[in-house]
């Protein structure tokens, strides 16, 4: 709905905020706000739609816009976020071309409109502030990027009964203030204006709006506000069995989604899942206590930290060392990845499982038992797999991965499509098994007609996974980059079988069979883990050299290695690293 103008001189003002406007001399910015106007639209409507003219520049006073431009498959795909400050739409009007997107606002929105034939009026008035303004659509032109701000508004939305929504606002209330000033809305607040709820925006680093009541109205109100939708509801009460909530599948508005499944005792397995379908788009916290909301308030202001273990065999029992430095250390984890033995190990993590735990646990699967040592006819791969399953079952239940105390997910090689398969929901045990199945060694996972591998394939250190999620510091484990195979021999063909037994028990000449699948699984990630190390906050590469990828022997040694080598490397930082202040 479009107003005329309340006040000419608010649009000067706040052109004088805007560095492109702030440029323009005084008299030309006077002019340009004679043929202004105000336009406030709704959280998820549309400014305007690709395909449509161009008729207007838009300056965004409050709120916040999401670009979407049409696949060929006719779905919208998210290509950038506009926030408060910025303009859109001046390169449709420079050119005299149709939109190249569809613009729809992520909350209640105002904007100033800035009508096409009036800046074409001002053309030959102020050549300047045309020139000014085909710059700033050529610099911004291919570099439209989601915005990596921490959100500012928030709605808490009850989902389930017996959510004391009132003590929940007041704990992450208090779990955000010390990231900046919160205000918290309720329905005594209901019935404002737009331009009220910006001005106390404008004065709160967060705003938690709180649909609480049977207000409908004053729920949608929250709704349209918030950058976040927070849904809570009681772990301990069924999941509904009606259709999915219509807030959560709202495809039309980018917004970032959280599910607060919130425990009156200790968690079970199961319940997380259940809710978890009805919202399925949202990250999952479970919150027992005041660590937990301090958790998810770090998550949501950016500044939490995430843990990522890579694949490397017997080498990853060094993981176990590394996260014992970082709990010594104080460090807080607060979202974990992996992939093969690192998504096995971090799964424990996330778990919040004691060192003590860990160490005992993974020496009776692997030090005791060596999941890879029932061999079978290789026409698919050297061993069954059977008894890896049933290590990596015994190990961890029918835990679902959103039973898991942390975020958390892992990663497998998807040999149908060629691509990394994410791990984010469903049985644990089968997840972590698809994403240790080193190729030729272990056979493959076959499900719903396609087949999974192991992750080191095509992403053995998923920093890159962990970034397009996570907001804040990351830590990466890479214990798998220096390995390399080497020979004693130069050959074409093999020798016979009897010299090979002979040289097997006498000499190491040859890798075997066994450490060439291992190695062969992880080369092809080779670039994209070089890639993952530069965007880590933090890279941890404890010296193996003398470790093999099937050296489950060595797992005191490999645990202890870890750890020395993260004490050193921590051990200046690593009070810095637990303040607000990143160094690295």
């Amino acid at each position: 709905m479009s107003h005329a103008s309340p006040d000419r001189y608010r649009f000067i003002e706040l052109f004088g905020q805007v560095p492109w406007f702030a440029t323009l001399p005084e008299d030309a910015r006077a002019a340009l706000a004679s043929g202004c106007r105000w336009r406030r639209i709704a959280g998820g409507e549309a400014l305007f739609y690709e395909g449509e003219a161009s008729d207007a520049v838009y300056l965004l006073v409050h709120g916040s816009l999401a670009a979407f431009q049409n696949q060929r498959d006719g779905t919208p795909r998210l290509i950038g976020q506009i926030m408060a400050g910025e303009t859109v739409g001046e390169l449709g009007v420079l050119v005299s071309r149709p939109r190249s997107a569809t613009i729809r606002a992520l909350r209640d929105s105002e904007l100033i409109v800035l009508p096409a034939e009036h800046l074409e009026a001002m053309t030959e008035a102020f050549p300047q502030a045309m020139l000014g303004l085909a710059r700033l659509a050529l610099r911004r032109r291919g570099e439209l990027q989601p915005h990596d701000a921490a959100p500012r508004t928030m709605a808490l939305l009850p989902q389930s009964a017996g959510v004391d929504l009132g003590a929940v606002a007041a704990q992450l209330a208090e779990a955000l203030a010390p990231f900046g000033s919160v205000r918290t809305l309720d329905s005594q607040a209901a019935g404002g204006e737009a331009g009220d709820y910006h001005a106390i925006e404008i004065g709160s680093r967060f705003v938690l709006y709180v649909a609480d009541g049977d207000d409908v109205a004053w729920r949608d109100q929250c709704r349209r506000q918030a950058d976040v939708l927070l849904f809570a509801v009681r772990a301990a009460e069924h999941a509904p069995l009606s259709d999915e909530w219509p807030e959560a599948q709202d495809t039309q508005v980018a917004r970032q989604q959280h599910l607060l499944l919130i425990h009156d005792a200790k968690p079970r397995f199961g319940a997380a899942r259940r809710w978890h379908a009805h919202c399925p788009h949202a990250a999952l916290h479970h919150l027992r206590d005041a660590a937990d909301m301090a958790r998810l308030a770090r998550l949501i202001a950016g500044r939490s930290l995430a843990l990522v273990l890579s694949g490397g065999g017997a080498r990853g029992f060094a993981h176990i060392g590394v996260v014992r430095a970082l709990r010594e250390a104080g460090l807080q984890i607060d979202s974990v990845a992996g992939t093969s033995i690192g998504a096995v190990i971090g799964a424990a993590v996330a778990a919040e499982w004691s060192i003590e735990e860990m160490t005992e646990r993974f020496r009776q699967v692997f030090y005791d038992q060596n999941p890879l040592s029932d061999y079978t006819l290789p026409l698919v791969s050297l061993v069954s797999g059977r008894k890896m399953s049933r290590l990596l079952q015994d190990t961890y239940g029918e835990r679902d991965i959103e039973d898991l105390l942390l975020p958390y997910f892992c990663v497998s090689a998807n040999l149908t499509r060629g691509d990394a398969m994410i791990h984010r929901e469903g049985k644990l045990w089968q997840a972590l098994r698809a994403s240790a199945a080193i190729p030729g060694l272990v056979p493959p996972v076959f499900k719903g007609g396609e087949v999974f591998v192991d992750g080191g394939v095509v992403n053995n250190l998923p920093v890159d996974l962990m970034r397009q999620q996570h907001r804040g510091e990351v830590i990466a484990v890479d214990i798998g980059g220096d390995y390399a195979l080497h020979t004693t021999v130069d050959e074409y063909e093999l020798p016979p079988a009897w010299r090979l037994w002979v040289e097997s028990r006498t000499s190491h000449r040859r890798p075997t069979l066994r450490e060439i699948l291992l190695r062969a699984g992880m080369v092809n990630s080779g670039a994209q883990t070089i890639a993952a190390r530069a965007q880590t906050s933090l890279l941890i590469q404890p010296k193996l050299a003398d470790i093999g990828l099937l050296d489950w022997q060595s797992y005191y040694r490999a645990i202890d290695r870890g750890y020395q080598h993260a004490l050193r490397q921590i051990g200046g930082p690593k009070d810095a690293l637990a303040d607000e202040t990143p160094v690295f």
